[in-house]
């Protein structure tokens, strides 16, 4: 720090301003000075440092793994083995890496919830473990099944009893276990969500902020993900001119017993499942989006983010979707995952509440199996997607979600909030 005091005796400054400060005795005051510039510039190289191996750290868990159980799910594929609970350990992913993030590199950081992370992060190795396991370890075939009514020691039909199908697929043993761990899972975070107070919450993006108003995006998020999904069907029947057909099918719809225990089951599902929702928006929203935004700006960055976020469901695109179409899903994903995020961004920009998005996203995995009246996930399971569907997707999603891009929330001239705000 010597180095500095010189200086005062070159050219430049002059000899009067040197003997002024040597007069007013400023040495120890300039040192104590530089002394701090010092630790400060080391604390900011440290801060910048811990965030570069959180972003490792991010990336090699929610893309390096991800992508490495590929290799399995070839497997499973060629094998006609269940691939489901790979997928859901995928979906777990993006928030594991965030928790090992701040478990690893943020450990002097008395604010971090700690359990509420450790939640995170058991709860995924426990999943991913289960994927492998019903891979590898399968001890039933792909068509062996058992019908649960018949195990219950009912004399009717399971059809008879609930309106829809009972036989389970034994083959998904590993996925019924996994669904068990979720719900024990999200059990335990929201017992840790409360345990860490409101100081941990906040600093970890947990903080319920603007309720009220999420609760009129999340009303605002299902009209249009409606207007989306049945938009198409209602057009292409009054083409065909087969529109008492379609009003039949949804009236015979909403007069199955199954359809109204699925609504009403809705909260209930997203209380104990919650961890595997928040598995995904944890990662993309709180975590991914300001650091895109800051780097990329507000609208380019959440654009980058959404193509970011399609690329991560390559997996289970390739093998998962469909089985047909790949590069269809593929360019598909990413429409929907751009169009999706802008809308999804612009909540989380609007109300700092991360919770708003995890029902969000929960609610477009599991209303389609509803509105479908399949009443099952196997809708998502190897689709056919026509080349035509994509200019479909793209102009109805940018009509829907996209145009929230121009809200206000995207024109902010300040910096984006980082995560750890």
């Amino acid at each position: 720090m010597s180095l500095f005091i010189p200086l005062w005796k070159n050219r430049l400054f002059g000899g009067p301003l040197y003997n002024m400060v040597k007069y007013l005795n400023l040495r120890p005051v300039l040192k104590c000075h530089w002394q701090e510039k010092g630790r400060e510039n080391m604390d900011s190289n440290e801060t910048r440092t811990a965030e570069g191996k959180r972003l490792f750290a991010f990336i090699a868990i929610a893309y390096g793994i991800s992508f490495l159980m590929m290799i399995p799910m070839y497997i499973g594929k060629t094998k006609g083995l269940d691939l489901s609970q790979i997928v859901n350990a995928q979906m777990c992913s993006p928030a594991a890496g965030v928790a090992i993030g701040y478990l690893l590199f943020m450990k002097g950081e008395k604010r971090v919830p700690k359990f509420f992370m450790t939640v995170l992060v058991i709860n995924y190795v426990i999943q991913l473990v289960l994927g492998i396991a019903s891979i590898f370890f399968m001890p039933f075939g792909s068509a062996e099944v058992i019908d649960l009514a018949e195990l219950l020691g009912s004399s009717g039909t399971s059809s008879d009893i609930t309106g829809v199908s009972t036989k389970l697929p034994v083959g998904q043993i590993y996925n019924m276990i996994g669904q068990f761990i979720l719900i024990d899972c999200s059990i335990l975070l929201w017992i840790a969500y409360f345990v860490a107070g409101k100081e941990r919450r906040k600093f970890a993006g947990l903080s319920r902020n603007n309720e009220g108003t999420g609760i009129l995006m999340v009303l605002l998020f299902a009209g249009l993900y409606l207007v989306r999904t049945l938009a198409p069907g209602f057009v292409e029947a009054a083409i065909t001119k087969t529109m008492p057909q379609l009003l039949s099918s949804y009236g015979d719809l909403v007069h199955n017993r199954m359809f109204w225990l699925s609504i009403v089951s809705l909260p209930f599902n997203y209380l104990m499942t919650i961890i595997a929702f928040l598995g995904e928006e944890y990662g993309w929203r709180f975590y991914l989006q300001p650091i895109m935004q800051k780097k990329f700006g507000m609208k380019i960055g959440i654009i980058l983010l959404g193509v970011v976020w399609g690329l991560w469901h390559t997996p289970v695109d390739l093998f998962f979707y469909t089985e047909d179409s790949a590069p269809q899903m593929l360019i598909g994903q990413i429409i929907t995952c751009v169009f999706l995020g802008i809308f999804f961004g612009f909540v989380y920009l609007k109300t700092n509440n991360i919770w708003i998005c995890v029902c969000m996203h929960f609610l477009n995995n599991n209303l389609i199996p509803i509105i479908t009246g399949t009443f099952s996930a196997d809708v998502l399971t190897n689709q056919h997607v026509p080349w035509l569907y994509l200019i479909e997707i793209l102009l109805l999603d940018f009509v829907i979600f996209g145009l929230f891009i121009f809200a206000k929330e995207y024109k902010k001239k300040k910096e984006a909030v980082t995560a750890d705000a």
